[in-house]
Protein backbone atom coordinates (compact mmCIF):
# COMPACT_ATOMS: atom_id res chain seq x y z
CA UNK A 1 0.00 0.00 0.00
CA UNK A 2 1.33 3.39 -1.30
CA UNK A 3 2.03 5.82 1.55
CA UNK A 4 -0.59 8.48 2.41
CA UNK A 5 0.74 11.84 2.03
CA UNK A 6 -0.14 14.19 4.77
CA UNK A 7 0.55 17.67 6.00
CA UNK A 8 3.32 18.45 8.49
CA UNK A 9 1.68 18.84 12.08
CA UNK A 10 2.39 22.28 13.31
CA UNK A 11 3.99 22.67 16.47
CA UNK A 12 1.68 22.00 19.59
CA UNK A 13 -0.24 18.94 17.66
CA UNK A 14 1.71 16.09 19.07
CA UNK A 15 -1.51 15.12 20.52
CA UNK A 16 -3.36 14.83 17.45
CA UNK A 17 -0.43 12.61 15.57
CA UNK A 18 -0.34 10.71 18.39
CA UNK A 19 -4.61 10.29 18.10
CA UNK A 20 -4.10 9.69 14.12
CA UNK A 21 -1.93 6.44 15.34
CA UNK A 22 -4.47 4.85 17.16
CA UNK A 23 -6.96 5.31 14.18
CA UNK A 24 -4.47 4.33 11.84
CA UNK A 25 -3.65 0.77 14.07
CA UNK A 26 -7.45 0.26 14.61
CA UNK A 27 -8.11 0.65 11.28
CA UNK A 28 -5.45 -1.80 10.14
CA UNK A 29 -7.33 -3.90 12.85
CA UNK A 30 -10.80 -4.08 11.87
CA UNK A 31 -9.50 -5.00 7.92
CA UNK A 32 -7.10 -7.51 9.20
CA UNK A 33 -8.28 -11.17 9.22
CA UNK A 34 -5.50 -11.80 12.08
CA UNK A 35 -5.13 -9.01 14.18
CA UNK A 36 -1.52 -10.05 15.04
CA UNK A 37 -0.81 -9.01 11.24
CA UNK A 38 -0.81 -5.26 12.48
CA UNK A 39 3.05 -3.91 12.47
CA UNK A 40 4.03 -0.62 13.57
CA UNK A 41 5.46 0.43 9.79
CA UNK A 42 1.92 -0.59 8.57
CA UNK A 43 0.79 1.11 11.08
CA UNK A 44 3.18 4.66 9.77
CA UNK A 45 2.13 4.21 6.33
CA UNK A 46 -1.24 4.27 7.01
CA UNK A 47 -1.06 7.64 8.99
CA UNK A 48 0.83 8.93 6.55
CA UNK A 49 4.24 8.98 8.50
CA UNK A 50 7.48 7.39 8.62
CA UNK A 51 8.19 5.07 11.40
CA UNK A 52 10.24 6.88 13.31
CA UNK A 53 8.03 9.61 13.70
CA UNK A 54 5.97 7.34 16.14
CA UNK A 55 8.73 6.95 18.85
CA UNK A 56 8.24 10.40 20.18
CA UNK A 57 4.84 9.10 21.04
CA UNK A 58 4.36 5.64 21.67
CA UNK A 59 7.46 3.38 22.71
CA UNK A 60 6.95 0.34 21.12
CA UNK A 61 4.25 -1.46 18.82
CA UNK A 62 2.36 -2.76 22.00
CA UNK A 63 2.18 0.32 23.80
CA UNK A 64 0.29 1.34 20.25
CA UNK A 65 -2.20 -1.44 20.45
CA UNK A 66 -2.40 -0.80 24.39
CA UNK A 67 -3.79 2.36 23.19
CA UNK A 68 -6.25 0.98 20.96
CA UNK A 69 -7.52 -1.20 23.23
CA UNK A 70 -7.97 1.26 25.57
CA UNK A 71 -9.90 3.15 22.80
CA UNK A 72 -11.98 0.41 21.98
CA UNK A 73 -13.18 -0.51 25.38
CA UNK A 74 -14.65 3.16 25.55
CA UNK A 75 -16.08 3.10 22.34
CA UNK A 76 -17.68 -0.24 23.39
CA UNK A 77 -18.60 1.04 26.81
CA UNK A 78 -19.86 4.42 25.32
CA UNK A 79 -22.10 2.27 22.74
CA UNK A 80 -23.98 0.04 25.62
CA UNK A 81 -24.19 3.04 27.66
CA UNK A 82 -25.99 5.27 24.97
CA UNK A 83 -28.60 2.28 23.87
CA UNK A 84 -29.14 1.74 27.80
CA UNK A 85 -29.88 5.21 27.84
CA UNK A 86 -33.49 5.48 26.45
CA UNK A 87 -35.39 2.37 27.54
CA UNK A 88 -37.69 3.77 30.73
CA UNK A 89 -37.94 0.18 32.26
CA UNK A 90 -35.03 -1.80 33.84
CA UNK A 91 -35.15 -4.69 31.92
CA UNK A 92 -35.66 -2.65 28.80
CA UNK A 93 -32.30 -1.11 29.52
CA UNK A 94 -30.74 -4.38 30.36
CA UNK A 95 -31.55 -6.18 27.15
CA UNK A 96 -30.61 -3.10 24.88
CA UNK A 97 -27.09 -2.82 26.28
CA UNK A 98 -26.83 -6.31 25.65
CA UNK A 99 -28.05 -6.66 22.16
CA UNK A 100 -25.95 -3.29 21.66
CA UNK A 101 -22.94 -5.05 23.37
CA UNK A 102 -23.61 -8.29 20.56
CA UNK A 103 -24.08 -6.29 17.24
CA UNK A 104 -20.60 -4.13 18.40
CA UNK A 105 -18.84 -7.27 18.10
CA UNK A 106 -20.96 -8.30 14.48
CA UNK A 107 -20.29 -5.00 13.36
CA UNK A 108 -16.33 -4.96 14.44
CA UNK A 109 -15.51 -8.27 14.57
CA UNK A 110 -11.60 -8.66 14.21
CA UNK A 111 -11.25 -5.88 16.61
CA UNK A 112 -13.30 -7.22 18.90
CA UNK A 113 -11.15 -10.37 18.59
CA UNK A 114 -8.46 -8.35 19.35
CA UNK A 115 -10.35 -6.91 22.48
CA UNK A 116 -10.86 -9.90 23.76
CA UNK A 117 -7.54 -11.75 22.59
CA UNK A 118 -6.12 -11.95 26.13
CA UNK A 119 -3.12 -9.51 25.42
CA UNK A 120 -2.38 -5.82 26.50
CA UNK A 121 -3.43 -3.92 28.91
CA UNK A 122 -6.80 -1.60 29.08
CA UNK A 123 -7.44 -0.07 32.53
CA UNK A 124 -11.41 0.68 31.22
CA UNK A 125 -11.56 -2.97 29.99
CA UNK A 126 -13.88 -4.07 32.79
CA UNK A 127 -16.16 -0.57 33.01
CA UNK A 128 -19.16 -2.42 30.49
CA UNK A 129 -19.06 -5.74 32.86
CA UNK A 130 -19.61 -3.10 35.65
CA UNK A 131 -22.88 -1.40 34.00
CA UNK A 132 -23.90 -4.74 32.93
CA UNK A 133 -24.28 -5.68 36.37
CA UNK A 134 -25.14 -2.60 37.82
CA UNK A 135 -28.52 -3.34 35.26
CA UNK A 136 -29.06 -6.74 36.67
CA UNK A 137 -28.76 -5.39 39.95
CA UNK A 138 -31.86 -2.52 38.84
CA UNK A 139 -34.04 -5.09 37.80
CA UNK A 140 -33.51 -7.19 41.36
CA UNK A 141 -34.14 -3.38 42.88
CA UNK A 142 -37.53 -3.56 40.93
CA UNK A 143 -38.83 -6.82 41.27
CA UNK A 144 -38.14 -7.70 37.61
CA UNK A 145 -35.47 -10.61 38.05
CA UNK A 146 -35.06 -13.42 40.01
CA UNK A 147 -31.64 -13.13 40.59
CA UNK A 148 -30.20 -14.08 43.74
CA UNK A 149 -26.62 -13.49 42.81
CA UNK A 150 -26.20 -10.21 40.88
CA UNK A 151 -22.99 -10.28 39.81
CA UNK A 152 -22.14 -14.05 38.98
CA UNK A 153 -25.68 -13.38 36.60
CA UNK A 154 -23.94 -10.92 35.09
CA UNK A 155 -20.41 -12.50 34.45
CA UNK A 156 -22.44 -15.41 33.12
CA UNK A 157 -24.90 -12.87 30.59
CA UNK A 158 -21.14 -11.28 29.85
CA UNK A 159 -20.30 -14.94 28.89
CA UNK A 160 -23.08 -15.01 26.51
CA UNK A 161 -23.05 -12.07 25.05
CA UNK A 162 -18.99 -13.06 24.38
CA UNK A 163 -20.63 -15.78 22.83
CA UNK A 164 -23.39 -14.44 20.52
CA UNK A 165 -20.47 -12.02 19.30
CA UNK A 166 -18.01 -14.48 17.69
CA UNK A 167 -20.61 -17.16 16.82
CA UNK A 168 -22.46 -15.13 14.64
CA UNK A 169 -20.30 -16.04 11.66
CA UNK A 170 -22.10 -15.36 7.92
CA UNK A 171 -18.59 -16.36 6.50
CA UNK A 172 -18.32 -19.71 7.99
CA UNK A 173 -20.58 -22.42 5.98
CA UNK A 174 -20.71 -24.65 8.65
CA UNK A 175 -22.97 -22.26 11.00
CA UNK A 176 -25.30 -21.63 8.50
CA UNK A 177 -26.75 -25.08 8.62
CA UNK A 178 -27.84 -24.40 12.43
CA UNK A 179 -31.09 -23.17 10.69
CA UNK A 180 -32.85 -19.43 10.28
CA UNK A 181 -33.61 -17.98 13.61
CA UNK A 182 -33.29 -14.83 14.57
CA UNK A 183 -29.69 -14.51 16.39
CA UNK A 184 -31.21 -11.00 17.66
CA UNK A 185 -34.45 -11.81 19.11
CA UNK A 186 -31.79 -14.83 20.63
CA UNK A 187 -29.54 -12.64 21.81
CA UNK A 188 -32.93 -11.00 23.88
CA UNK A 189 -33.71 -14.35 25.17
CA UNK A 190 -30.42 -15.46 26.47
CA UNK A 191 -30.09 -11.89 28.09
CA UNK A 192 -33.56 -12.47 30.29
CA UNK A 193 -32.86 -15.69 31.05
CA UNK A 194 -29.76 -15.59 32.24
CA UNK A 195 -30.77 -12.38 34.17
CA UNK A 196 -33.79 -13.94 35.87
CA UNK A 197 -36.39 -12.21 33.47
CA UNK A 198 -39.33 -13.34 32.01
CA UNK A 199 -38.44 -14.33 28.69
CA UNK A 200 -40.27 -14.23 25.25
CA UNK A 201 -40.18 -16.30 22.57
CA UNK A 202 -37.64 -16.16 20.11
CA UNK A 203 -38.71 -15.97 16.10
CA UNK A 204 -38.15 -17.99 13.86
CA UNK A 205 -36.90 -16.52 10.47
CA UNK A 206 -35.70 -16.63 6.99
CA UNK A 207 -31.66 -16.39 7.58
CA UNK A 208 -29.72 -13.91 4.76
CA UNK A 209 -26.82 -16.89 5.43
CA UNK A 210 -29.07 -19.51 4.68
Amino acid sequence: MAEVARARNQRGQGDRLRDEIITAATVLIDEATDPASVTLRGIARRAGISAPSIYPHFQDLAAILDAVLERSFADLDGVVATAMSAPAAADARLVAGCLAYVRYGWEHRSRYRFMIAGTGFAPGAGATFARIEAAVQACVEAGLSTSADPHSDAFLLWVSMHGMATLEKPDRRELRRLGPLDRVALTEQLARRVAGLPTVAARHLPSAHA
